[in-house]
């Protein structure tokens, strides 16, 4: 618990990092391209990759760089799609996606069982709770009918999302130890004897 508090407090550093800016921009951005490629099984039914850019900037990045684009991501995708009035409640679940996904995955080893409970917990309080609470404050709607209706839909698309978060995740370890291994060689290189030669 301790190390955990102390990640957290590094972290807040790297909000002024450019560097970590540039790199949690370009998964913004990337986010926005992968929601345009949703995969419709059914009428509610939906395959979707945006949350893959997330959880990979959550990976490298960690928490608040990613808690505070998810905020300004929320501005973004209403003054793109604006279908309403603006409801803040959205900003809030972006802020704890961002922050379930770095509490699990940044500086952590990838896990199966890290990744099934990222995901539950994204489900069980985004997707079931605070989607269907949003939606009954704002068109009058029953809650417990929202949960219903949702429920099937995210018990089917539970394992699919798992498996593509788990296979991401894995592919990333592998990006990060290929970095660190080319930043070896080329730091050793330069403390060889023939270096300068």
């Amino acid at each position: 618990m301790h190390q955990y508090f102390v990640m957290l407090k590094d972290n807040a550093r790297a909000i002024t990092n450019t560097k970590v800016i540039v790199g949690v921009a370009m998964f913004c951005a990337l986010e926005v391209i992968l929601d345009m490629f949703n995969i419709y099984l059914a009428p509610t039914l939906r395959i979707t990759f945006g949350f893959l850019a997330t959880a990979a900037s959550c990976y490298f990045y960690g928490p608040y760089p990613n808690m505070i684009a998810g905020l300004i991501m929320d501005f973004i995708g209403y003054a793109m799609h604006p279908d309403g009035p603006y409801f803040p409640g959205y900003a809030l679940n972006a802020i704890l996606l961002a922050f379930i996904f770095s509490s699990f995955f940044y500086e952590q080893p990838v896990k199966v069982w890290r990744v099934l409970v990222a995901r539950l917990l994204v489900v069980l309080i985004n997707y079931l709770f605070l989607n269907s609470l949003w939606m009954s404050i704002m068109y009058g709607d029953s809650f417990f009918v929202l949960v219903g209706a949702r429920l099937l839909k995210n018990v089917i698309m539970f394992p699919i999302d798992c498996t593509m978060l788990y296979l991401l995740l894995r592919r990333l370890v592998v990006i990060t130890l290929i970095r660190k291994s080319r930043a070896r060689l080329r730091i050793e290189g330069r403390g060889s004897p023939g270096a300068w030669s």
